[in-house]
């Protein structure tokens, strides 16, 4: 299959969408990255449960809250989610995104 260009970015409300064009958003950082139609399946499944769980964790109409350990382990999962996305942009990202993702010590520079 062929590789195509698309852009991600993390923004909370759109993150599990990955789009064929650039979003015009200086607010934004996008991530440019090339994937076949496969490779963004498997992007857009992880990023969706990534989603998925912080949403869980912006849940304030529990009590889980008041428990300190479920909410450390709450956000180690939601943070190992969000690096397993940051090592999956690397692997696909462009050497703009390999660079942005680089200066933001979200990937191990010894793999």
């Amino acid at each position: 299959m062929e590789k195509q260009l698309f852009y991600v970015n993390l923004n909370p409300i759109s993150m599990d969408t990955i789009n064929p064009t650039r979003v015009d958003d200086g607010q934004l950082i996008e991530y440019e990255i090339e994937a076949t139609p496969a490779e963004k399946k498997a992007l857009e499944d992880l990023l969706h449960e990534v989603q998925s769980h912080d949403l869980e964790l912006g849940n304030l109409f529990t009590f889980r809250h008041f428990d300190d350990s479920k909410i450390d382990d709450d956000r180690n999962e939601y943070q190992r989610g969000l690096n397993d996305v940051y090592e999956e942009l690397y692997r696909l990202g462009t050497a703009e995104t390999k660079e942005k993702i680089r200066e933001i010590h979200m990937i191990n520079d010894d793999q």
